[in-house]
């Protein structure tokens, strides 16, 4: 508990000295206060995530971000870190936004094929809104045929307007039907 407590302290210590007028000492103090803040938000033990510690890792994204725009490695893996942390939280709005960023400001990000296939995941799983979720699916499925989440992408269409009862008993079929062949 005394180690988590230093931990935070230093956390707190760095991003108040991050205010200097001295740009590159700034980007390495945020870079070391962001990757403080990460090691201790998630419990390990307990499996949960300290809301308070995410709210200072928001923070502190938003902040590396909003400075250093164009750092395209840092700030475009911020950014994606910020739309989990935000899902973490139930800021399902912003998740969807920060990955929506992403792919307009970082499109050479490695990870843009993942950021448009959770925009639309996360439109159909927490907005119930299939039309903007078809938007992204069949994005990807047009931009990354062979990437593994334009199968996802297609197999979730697949369900759109089905009932849970539906979808369990199409998979009971489908594994019926690789039991025979």
């Amino acid at each position: 508990m005394k180690k988590k407590f230093v931990y935070f302290v230093m956390s707190v210590s760095v991003l108040i000295s991050c205010s200097s007028p001295n740009g590159g000492n700034d980007k390495a103090k945020l870079i070391a206060s962001i990757d403080s803040i990460q090691k201790n938000m998630f419990n390990a033990k307990t499996m949960q995530l300290d809301k308070n510690l995410a709210f200072k890792g928001i923070n502190a994204y938003k902040d590396f971000v909003k400075k250093f725009p164009d750092d395209s490695i840092h700030s475009a893996e911020y950014l994606f870190r910020l739309s989990d942390l935000s899902r973490g939280v139930g800021d399902n709005r912003n998740a969807i936004l920060y990955l929506g960023q992403i792919t307009k400001t970082y499109p050479t990000f490695k990870k843009i094929p993942e950021c448009i296939f959770l925009q639309g995941y996360y439109y159909q799983e927490f907005f119930a809104d299939t039309t903007s979720a078809k938007i992204f699916y069949n994005q990807i499925i047009e931009k990354y045929p062979s990437h593994p989440f334009a199968n996802d992408a297609k197999e979730l269409m697949k369900m759109f307007g089905k009932s849970e009862a539906d979808i369990i008993k199409g998979f009971e079929k489908k594994e019926q039907e690789g039991k025979k062949k």
